[in-house]
């Protein structure tokens, strides 16, 4: 007598082969399907400031010698920025030292807050003429995409420093 095969016919190790390359399968779909549904479910997260200042390069598809002219424009907004934050943190700082005092001085404080105003004042006319100067070696088009890009408060490619110019 020869044992006859149980049940469907199939060998009990192929039963155990069969469930287990389904489980992978299964846990590969749900896996997946997880990364799939955090991509587009999660926080978009903002591109670090150089690469953003590459992308508005890219989207301007800038010639070199504009290219030369826009990596100007960034180094003195970025060296502008600098100072003026340098300027008027210790403008505040002195504003905030007056405030702890028992009876503030308020020419002081209010010292402070027109040196500060004059500051950005200051600030937003060489970022403009900055500006101004990078703009003019571009095209038409180029222009009309910078300008709607920086007014654009809400577009992630543009680097901050660019959208605090309309503000």
């Amino acid at each position: 007598m020869t044992a006859e095969p149980v049940g469907d016919g199939r060998r009990p190790r192929s039963r155990w082969l069969t469930v287990a390359l389904c489980l992978s399968l299964l846990l590969n779909v749900f896996f997946i399907g997880g990364a799939f549904w955090a991509r587009m479910h999660m926080p978009h997260m903002p591109m670090p400031p150089a690469q953003r200042i590459e992308e508005v390069a890219r989207q301007l598809e800038l010639t070199p010698d504009q290219r030369t002219a826009f990596d100007h424009f960034i180094r003195v907004l970025r060296m502008r920025t600098r100072h003026l934050r340098e300027m008027n943190e210790a403008l505040f700082a002195d504003s905030w030292s007056e405030y702890l005092k028992a009876q503030p001085d308020m020419s002081v404080i209010e010292r402070s807050i027109d040196e500060s105003g004059k500051n950005r004042r200051a600030y937003q006319l060489e970022i403009s003429q900055a500006m101004r100067t990078f703009l003019a070696t571009l095209n038409d088009e180029q222009r009309a995409r910078f300008v709607e890009q920086a007014r654009d408060l809400k577009h992630r490619d543009m680097p901050p420093l660019l959208r605090q110019l309309i503000q």
